[in-house]
């Protein structure tokens, strides 16, 4: 806030920075002595306009190109015009980059001083440890220390008064800390302020019903229920439903759980714990099974939103002088920085699968040119290098899938162990296992040169019904990098013995004995693409061969219009001829933004046509979202049409169709279908109704000293795009927060008080699985208090001080606030409690205070008080 106030003295300066040639500004300059409370050698007086100062990150050669501050009476840059101690809060940058937050006095001689402890801490991302020791070494004696201090520290500093900033303008290459030059975003380096509510839970509520028009029975309606509830580390999740279930020969209505089980997450080490119903995951030939028990797995990638496919090695860089530095990945160029000296870390360059040929050139100031080549591949077995993943699951497996769970099922364990190394293939092995079958599995590929790879897939099986089994599966994938277009190859093959069993199939049944699938796409510009494709499976005994090849060209002829056209022929077993021989399509697509899309297509195989729009709606309150399809095949047509509807307390939709056997008899069937969801959400005390709950959410709620009116969830008040609204029925509901994300609740108020402080309107959380916030907006420390300051009959500008309760109340120990006035002595002070005395003091020169004035918030105020004109020294 002090910068902003500050940027009206600035404003000549800033004006004169963009104009992008050497021009002198006149500052305001008078010429009191100025008082300090540390003493520095003042340097020799120049004529004014002698010297041209240039400001930071010029070159000796740009110099003349650049604004400049002229000497003021000091002898140095007159960068405080007031000729009075000044302090404020400004950032410091280094190379365009802002380290952060730092307070600063600009004393009335023109020099500033800044706070050591927070300039130490600030330091550390730009120096080594070597060179941070030191530093600290060098400012241990100095509460406070201005540029001339470290003189000898090899670190110089300068200030900006275009941008209110210390910029640091030399770091010697040897002191530099190692920067990484493509590392992924860090998002454990945001903010979070607002820890997750200790008990939570939700509850999402849907029914559903479709009318059949003419039909004498009607399907009864279907109600689904699911959700979590989160203690501590603890969750417990659920889903369930109640409706119709069809049978061979008769239909029940009956209550359903899908799944019920504990979940415990230890997201430090990427690992997460299930009890209960379990859904296991399975790699390689692995096959899947329902199973109710326990089970534990690692993997980053569910608790690593940002984790990225890099080489992690140990290559730096090195440079003593500015250059230029091109990075390039299989002959291409793929991206090129303009470096200060330092020591750079591009271990982390991404890299395609496959081999990777990498070249680094520099050209440093001096026009000399040095080339840096080495070969490296990544194995994209879905890990990072050296990283590693594992899931075990031990219980009873059930004897139905899509149902309710049956674990009358052997008891059984399925896991596996995938590691990728630094340097070799990566490997994967897997075990399933019950009384009457057991098998084994493994996984590993060769990475080959240019972008190859062969990945090897097998397996092995014995079973008290079938015996013993086994199965392979080959694969050879190809990336070509082709400068700025990209092509991909892919063939896979697999075989499948007769007696090869698992925990899903103990009988060994296989139909299929081979199948090979292969794919290849072409890149021919940023405007057209094409695929061609084709697959084969070979069946055993009665069940006969299949085969498939077609090709499929895109071509986007601007942002909103893309044409689709291809061709295929497929042959399939005598029993199941239907779709068997020659075909065509093509398909006109128009998508304006990312919300609509209407499509325009035919096939010739089976004659059909069909015209389609979409509209998606969003989660924003009163958002709707609509579309439809009509469809026409050789002896049929199919009209449908669909909508939905987001509340504030709950989310709709509604679709109609329409079937026969042509378009003027397209009512012979007619089915209307109704969804109406909501949700009840708890939050360590606080309860509010809203849309659906899928992982995470916050309760957004008033303060009491806000009354009856309303907060409001999400973006932007003023345009009414925001998630949720509090009322009668609870808090406002932000339904969106994912787990293990930093991400930002937004909230505002409706028609708040004038001058209420309802905080900064955001909050950061990184919210675990399932997890609830309690967000309150408001305070009781609710008013803010305005005025002008004045001494003498003249305003007080650009004063610093700090605002103190004088009143205290048993356990009260709130801290300073701080106080300062603009260039026209005019001044603002938030959270204030109603009905309580404050003194504000201002900052004298020497590092001293001085009492102001006192003055009592009205305990009957609303938001706002208006001091009027204060005269400092007399209290009020």
């Amino acid at each position: 806030m002090k910068r902003l106030l500050l940027s009206t003295a600035a404003l000549p300066v800033i004006l004169a920075s963009g104009a992008g040639a050497q021009v002198v500004v006149p500052l305001p300059q008078q010429n009191p002595a100025p008082t300090t409370d540390r003493e520095v050698p003042t340097q020799q007086t120049q004529p004014p306009g002698g010297i041209v100062v240039p400001l930071p990150g010029t070159t000796p050669s740009e110099e003349a190109l650049q604004p400049a501050v002229p000497i003021g009476v000091h002898g140095r840059p007159d960068i405080n015009p007031y000729e009075r101690d000044i302090d404020m809060t400004v950032p410091l940058t280094f190379l365009s980059r802002s380290l952060g937050d730092i307070p600063m006095r600009l004393t009335a001689d023109d020099r500033f001083l800044l706070d050591s402890p927070a300039f130490l801490r600030l330091m550390r991302t730009v120096l080594n440890a070597e060179a941070h020791s030191e530093l600290s070494a060098t400012l241990a004696p100095f509460a406070v220390f201005g540029p001339e201090d470290l003189a000898e520290t090899g670190v110089a500093l300068t200030y900006d008064p275009a941008s209110l900033a210390v910029v640091v303008v030399q770091v010697r290459p040897d002191q530099r800390a190692v920067e990484d030059l493509f590392a992924p975003p860090r998002d454990d380096l945001n903010d979070v302020n607002l820890a997750p509510a200790a008990l939570s839970a939700y509850l999402n509520l849907n029914a559903s019903q479709t009318y059949v028009w003419g039909a004498d029975d009607q399907q009864r309606p279907t109600i689904n229920i699911d959700g979590a509830v989160r203690f501590g580390r603890v969750v417990f999740e659920g889903d369930a439903s109640l409706g119709e279930e069809f049978g061979l020969t008769d239909t029940t209505y009956r209550f359903a759980r899908n799944y019920a089980r504990f979940v415990y997450d230890q997201p430090e080490d990427y690992r997460r714990w299930f009890l209960g119903d379990l859904d296991p995951e399975v790699r390689g030939q692995q096959s899947f099974v329902q199973m109710g028990g326990i089970g534990v797995a690692r993997q980053q990638r569910r608790f690593n939103t940002f984790r990225a496919a890099v080489l992690q090695g140990n290559r730096q860089l090195v440079l003593q002088r500015q250059a230029t530095v091109r990075f390039f990945r299989n002959g291409s160029l793929y991206r090129e920085l303009r470096l200060q000296p330092g020591r750079y870390d591009y271990s982390s360059l991404p890299l395609l699968a496959g081999s990777n040929d990498v070249r680094v050139e520099v050209q440093d100031i001096t026009g000399a040119v040095q080339d840096l080549s080495y070969s490296q591949y990544l194995d994209p077995i879905d890990l990072d290098p050296g990283d590693y993943e594992y899931g075990a699951y031990l219980g009873a497996t059930s004897r139905q899938l899509g149902r309710a769970p049956d674990y009358r099922g052997p008891l059984a364990f399925t896991g596996f162990f995938r590691k990728a190394f630094f340097g070799r293939p990566a490997i994967g092995i897997g075990v399933q296992a019950s009384a009457k079958v057991q098998s084994l599995t493994g996984q590993t590929q060769f990475v080959l040169p240019n972008g190859a790879r062969l990945l090897l897939d097998a397996g092995a099986s014995r079973s008290n019904l079938a015996g013993a089994g086994y199965a392979a599966g080959i694969a050879y994938d190809q990336f070509f990098d082709r400068g700025g277009l990209a092509d991909n190859f892919s063939l896979r093959a697999d075989y499948v013995s007769p007696d090869f069993a698992n925990l899903s199939n103990p009988e060994g049944f296989n139909l299929t004995a081979l199948s090979v699938t292969g794919q290849y796409t072409r890149q021919f510009s940023q405007s057209l693409l094409a695929t061609v494709s084709g697959s084969y499976l070979k069946g055993r005994e009665e069940t006969g061969d299949t085969y498939r090849i077609g090709a499929t060209a895109f071509y986007r002829i601007n942002e909103r219009w893309t044409v689709r056209a291809g061709v295929d022929y497929a042959g399939f077993p005598r029993e199941f001829a239907i779709g068997s021989g020659f075909s065509a399509n093509i398909g006109l697509v128009f998508q304006p933004d990312y919300r609509r899309r209407a499509e325009a297509r035919y096939e010739s195989r089976d004659n059909l046509a069909e015209l389609s729009y979409t509209q998606s709606g969003l989660n924003e309150l009163n958002s709707v979202g609509f579309g439809g399809v009509l469809t026409h095949r050789e002896d049929s047509v199919q009209a449908q049409g669909f909508a939905s509807y987001a509340g504030n307390r709950f989310d709709a939709s509604v679709s109609h169709a329409a079937f026969g056997p042509s378009l003027s008899s397209i009512d012979q069937l007619q089915a209307t279908s109704v969804r109406v969801g909501t949700t009840i959400a708890f939050a360590d005390g606080v309860v509010g109704m809203g849309r659906r709950i899928n992982d995470s959410f916050a309760l957004v709620y008033p303060h009491e000293t806000l009354g009856d009116r309303s907060v409001v969830a999400g973006a932007s008040l003023a345009q009414n795009n925001y998630l949720g609204k509090s009322g009668g029925l609870g808090a406002a509901v932000n339904n969106f927060l994912a787990s293990y994300v930093t991400q930002s609740v937004q909230y505002d108020v409706e028609n708040p008080p004038t001058g209420y402080d309802i905080g900064p309107g955001v909050v950061r959380v990184r919210p675990p699985y399932r997890s609830g916030y309690a967000v309150r907006v408001g305070t009781e420390a609710f008013i803010s208090a305005t005025g002008t300051l004045v001494r003498g009959g003249s305003p007080v500008s650009l004063a610093g001080g700090r605002t103190t309760l004088l009143d205290l109340r048993d356990g009260e120990n709130p801290q300073p606030m701080p106080f300062f006035t603009n260039t026209v002595g005019r001044f603002a002070i938030s959270s204030l409690l109603p009905g309580r005395r404050y003194l504000v003091e201002t900052y004298g020169n020497n590092g001293t205070t001085e009492r102001s004035f006192e003055f009592t918030v009205p305990a009957d105020n609303d938001g706002l008080v208006d001091l009027g004109t204060v005269v400092a020294g007399v209290a009020r």
